[in-house]
């Protein structure tokens, strides 16, 4: 008796280890999945967190991942920021808290400078491509613009930086820019054209219409891999290196803007290729099964081959594609890892802190063109 009483009592606890943690974590996924007061939250937080954030912030070992971080989360505040504004949130407020957020991205060029021997907008009459900081920032930039407006200096930048990306990309064989000298990222890359394609987009102009269409040529024939469908994370000198979660999540962010329909292939191929569960907590891996491979920087440290980076990115992907599924899974895992706190009228993610915070933010707000109508049709 004691036997079966110890038998029932492990199983009534393996079932539920298995069962109930996640069950609890996705039951907040809904307020974020709608929009609902969580991102608004959220966006409270990034806002607070932005005088914070300096070079001593992050402790990385590397000064360049140090000045990559400090950069990224003040870009992803902008992007955030703006979409949440555009969703009709405090708009005329968000918008100034986001041209504050884009100007310190600006202001935090040194890690890109420090790699170029330049100053990336001290050297926009030049060759070199700066991928990763000028596509991220014109990204940004694009993003802000509207139809008829008056300009201001941000606007102008917005213009140089295009025009100057646009006759990089057209004097380059491989159509990819380098991020750094010598490295090459398709995913920078996609940051780029994107930038080019979304002011067109706003402007109602076809001033890069040549090297946007040039470059989704080359995306669909040689940036995605043909086995799996996802984005290649780098190349060099024209031999692409392994496609990853990492990169792949991100490139669909960028392409929610310009081209939802590309955006949601490559979402696809992640959901299919990489997504899988763990007791219930939705986790993406990292490599494609088969395909052997370390964590970095852009992927964080794997658990058993999962990316806390790509499993957070991609909560945009679940958006685009309307997946529920796909969706609750990853916020179940982020709830619980990422341990989202309130403060007042704020929400921050306490493990993940003030970048954490603002790729959320960029990520829970990104466009979703094509939800609506799956949504209908479903």
């Amino acid at each position: 008796m004691r036997a079966l009483c110890l038998l029932v009592s492990s199983v009534c606890f393996v079932l539920c280890a298995v069962t109930v943690p996640h069950r609890i974590a996705r039951s907040k996924a809904h307020d974020w999945y709608v929009g609902g007061a969580s991102p608004r939250a959220l966006a409270e937080r990034v806002v607070r967190d932005r005088e914070t954030v300096s070079g001593q912030t992050f402790a990385t070992g590397a000064d360049r991942f140090d000045g990559e971080w400090v950069f990224g989360t003040h870009l992803m505040a902008a992007l955030g920021l703006h979409q949440l504004a555009a969703a009709g949130t405090q708009p005329k407020r968000l918008r100034r808290e986001a041209d504050s957020s884009l100007r310190q991205a600006l202001d935090a060029d040194g890690f890109d400078a420090a790699a170029w021997g330049e100053r990336p907008l001290k050297s926009l009459d030049g060759p070199n491509g700066h991928a990763a900081y000028l596509g991220y920032v014109n990204l940004a930039l694009s993003l802000r613009r509207a139809s008829g407006e008056q300009p201001d200096d941000l606007t102008l930048l917005n213009d140089r930086i295009s025009f100057a990306l646009d006759r990089r990309l057209a004097r380059t064989p491989g159509n990819l820019l380098e991020t750094y000298p010598g490295e090459v990222y398709p995913v920078d890359n996609v940051a780029v054209v994107a930038s080019l394609a979304l002011r067109d987009q706003r402007l109602g102009t076809r001033d890069h219409q040549h090297q946007v269409a040039r470059f989704y040529r080359h995306f669909d024939t040689q940036l995605i891999d043909a086995q799996t469908g996802l984005l290649h994370q780098t190349f060099h000198r024209g031999n692409p290196g392994p496609p990853r979660g990492s990169g792949s999540a991100l490139a669909v962010y960028f392409l929610s803007h310009v081209s939802p329909h590309r955006a949601a292939r490559l979402g696809s191929a992640i959901r299919k290729t990489l997504y899988g569960t763990v007791a219930g907590f939705g986790v993406i891996s990292e490599y494609a099964p088969g395909q052997p491979g370390r964590g970095d920087i852009d992927s964080g440290p794997l658990v058993f081959g999962y990316s806390i980076s790509a499993s957070g990115f991609s909560i945009a992907t679940c958006r685009l594609l309307a997946d529920r599924e796909c969706f609750d899974g990853l916020w179940a895992t982020l709830e619980v890892l990422g341990a989202p706190r309130s403060r007042g009228a704020e929400i921050g993610f306490v493990s993940g802190g003030p970048l954490a915070n603002a790729i959320m933010l960029a990520m829970l707000t990104a466009p979703t063109p094509l939800r609506a109508k799956t949504e209908v049709a479903r």
